[in-house]
């Protein structure tokens, strides 16, 4: 469900308004595209952040309460993997939205993305499928069903990389694209 949220977060910006007809008044204020996307992206990631933080506190909360206490590297490293390998379903979506124009087409882009790519890392490209390292599947002790306390970095790493890339390849587009 995090992963269809913050790709809904992503969606909008500039290219959504000019389909609709409403990008002059966007674009006849004081700030540069860049700064519009910048200030997307800060507040789309804190809502992704906020997103991943809240059910996983809530389920430690919940889960204290009735005696069952989750320990709390659990659910740090959970929110970890969610955040920062995660990052990169919503660099996707804000980078589809730059590139295609409609209320309907970019989600439907994107959603088809982080599915055929789901499918595609899982069968050709195991060890680099972004799906699995969000869900913890790299990290999980199958005896225990606890998250090892080696998390996976170079995933991580690469993940948000690959999102600030995205990221990056948006600006350029916007910059270069004319209203």
């Amino acid at each position: 469900m995090w992963v269809l949220a913050v790709v809904l977060l992503g969606m909008g910006g500039i290219v959504r308004e000019k389909a609709v007809g409403t990008s002059s008044l966007t674009l006849a204020l004081p700030v540069t595209r860049l700064r519009l996307l910048v200030v997307r992206v800060a507040l789309g990631t804190m809502q992704a952040i906020v997103l991943a933080v809240g059910p996983w506190v809530a389920v430690f909360a919940v889960s204290t309460l009735a005696g069952k206490p989750i320990l709390l590297n659990q659910v740090s490293s959970y929110v970890l993997l969610l955040v920062g390998g995660g990052l990169v379903y919503f660099a996707m979506a804000i980078l589809v939205s730059s590139l295609v124009a409609g209320e309907y087409t970019a989600p439907a882009v994107a959603f088809g993305l982080v599915l055929l790519g789901a499918v595609v890392f899982d069968a050709w490209f195991r060890q680099f499928n972004v799906w699995r390292l969000v869900t913890g599947d790299f990290s999980i002790d199958r005896g225990t069903y606890l998250l090892s306390p080696h998390l996976p970095w170079a995933g991580i790493s690469a993940s948000l990389l690959a999102a600030v890339l995205m990221l990056l390849a948006s600006a350029l587009v916007l910059e270069r694209r004319d209203f």
